[in-house]
């Protein structure tokens, strides 16, 4: 659990878009963003792009994109966005476990507009206007996103040690989160494991409640499906010897809770996971 000091990230961020010229917002580590200070819509461009609904949704799906792929590598991540722009996230790290995210962002670096021209044309947007828009926005090289990059790794450092994010563990809803993750495959009921943690039911429904959002039961399931997906994509174990090999009590239900997560079957998922590869 995770206490936000939003007045101080907000100053932070503020004084980075200043310095720099370069907007950067923050993200906790379930990717929501907790600041209330953007400059995002300072660029004319992408305020165009957000003011469409198709333009809005692929902005969000690129932020989350990128943010999942410096959840993976726990590294900083670089990509352009559909717009045609440059985002970096960089992840901010404690006792080995991701905290948060710092993104900066919305960087040109390539000078010609017809990239994306098509793009903007399918939004219905004025494609004369928005290659001018696009042309406002600074050109950037490969220097100066890595010399800005240099510095918001530091800021990502700087963030912790000025407890902008403090870490507010609690024992029991660690122990109990422990306890269920060591004991994925055995049959596991809420009194086994207020038991093994020395608490009451009453207590871990509330924990869990506001961790997680989740009754406890959802977030047993929740941590099978995702252990089950691990070994479906990389083992050849058959759905039915994954599905008792995370604990559930048949292979029907277990396909249920799969696809009601996933928003697809266990083959169908093995399945595209091969095709990536």
């Amino acid at each position: 659990m995770i206490n936000y000091d939003t007045d101080k990230l907000d100053r932070l961020l503020k004084d980075f878009y200043n310095a720099t010229g370069i907007n950067m917002d923050f993200y906790t580590e379930e990717q929501k963003s907790v600041s209330g200070s953007t400059n995002r819509e300072n660029i004319e461009y992408c305020r165009c792009i957000h003011g469409t609904a198709e333009g809005n949704r692929r902005c969000l799906a690129s932020d989350a994109e990128l943010l999942e792929k410096c959840k993976k590598s726990k590294k900083s991540e670089m990509h352009t966005c559909h717009a045609g722009l440059v985002d970096v996230a960089v992840p901010i790290i404690h006792n080995d476990s991701i905290v948060g995210y710092v993104i900066f962002g919305q960087i040109r670096t390539e000078s010609e507009f017809s990239r994306v021209e098509k793009y903007v044309a399918r939004l219905g947007l004025d494609t004369e206007k928005m290659n001018k828009l696009y042309s406002d926005i600074p050109l950037s090289d490969s220097l100066k996103i890595d010399s800005i990059l240099n510095i918001a790794t530091v800021l990502a450092k700087h963030i912790m040690l000025e407890n902008m994010l403090k870490p507010d563990y609690d024992k029991v809803l660690d122990t109990a989160v422990s306890y269920i993750n060591k004991n994925l495959e055995k049959p596991m009921s809420v009194h086994d494991i207020a038991h093994n943690t020395n608490t009451s039911k009453t207590v871990l429904y509330d924990r869990f409640r506001r961790a997680f959002d989740s009754t406890v039961s959802e977030y047993i399931n929740s941590r099978r499906i995702e252990r089950s997906a691990e070994m479906l994509k990389g083992t050849d174990m058959s759905v039915e010897d994954i599905s008792d090999a995370v604990g559930f009590s048949g292979a029907s239900y277990y396909c249920k809770i799969f696809k009601r997560k996933m928003g697809m079957s266990p083959s169908r998922y093995r399945q595209k996971c091969k095709e990536k590869q």
